[in-house]
């Protein structure tokens, strides 16, 4: 083997082992919280998407390339557009819009993984910041980290990479209830 096959099969080797462990966080909870108030409406009807759930001890793995697929074509799909502008009210969550808010985006790309095979305890809806505006996100829990869907942005991100204060996050045991983010580990849920 010459010389530089050697180097580019050394460089390919090492670039491999950036992703895996880039990836390998999760976001850590604490208590319960409160619920978003579009959220507890949702729960009014979709009662089904709110309740009890068995968290999975298995974890998929990440499965980046249907993540994206997903991720780059609901935000193609979804005319962001305010609640107030597309349903009349200042809060309004739906998995079926065509326009819609962060909260549209995250439930639609929601309903596309559980049609992909994914558990619900793995789509948690995830609410915090982005500079200084209230934003919600789907994070993806996987064998390989915790991963941020957003309509902000076209690239899936892991979520120490995401550019987002976390406030609080679904339970992965109750679709209905909400848990305070406390940080993030590297240790798999």
């Amino acid at each position: 083997m010459s010389m530089p096959l050697i180097l580019l099969v050394a460089l390919a080797a090492w670039l491999s082992t950036l992703t895996t462990s880039h990836a390998s966080t999760w976001l850590k909870t604490g208590s319960e919280t409160t619920r978003p108030y579009g959220h507890v409406e949702y729960c009014t009807r979709n009662a089904s998407d709110c309740r009890n759930r068995s968290a999975s001890s298995r974890l998929p793995a990440a499965r980046l390339n249907l993540l994206q697929s997903i991720n780059s074509k609901i935000n193609r799909a979804i005319k962001p557009a305010s609640d107030r502008t597309v349903f009349g009210r200042k809060e309004f969550w739906t998995a079926k819009a065509r326009s819609g808010d962060c909260e549209d985006f995250a439930l639609a790309k929601r309903a596309r993984l559980l049609r992909s095979g994914f558990k619900p305890s793995q789509l948690l809806l995830t609410m915090g910041y982005k500079g200084n505006e209230a934003h919600t996100v789907l994070v993806v829990r996987t064998k390989d980290g915790d991963y941020v869907l957003d309509n902000l942005e076209d690239d899936v991100q892991p979520v120490q990479s995401a550019r987002m204060r976390f406030r609080k996050i679904q339970s992965p045991t109750h679709g209905g209830r909400w848990l305070k983010i406390t940080g993030k580990t590297g240790r798999t849920p």
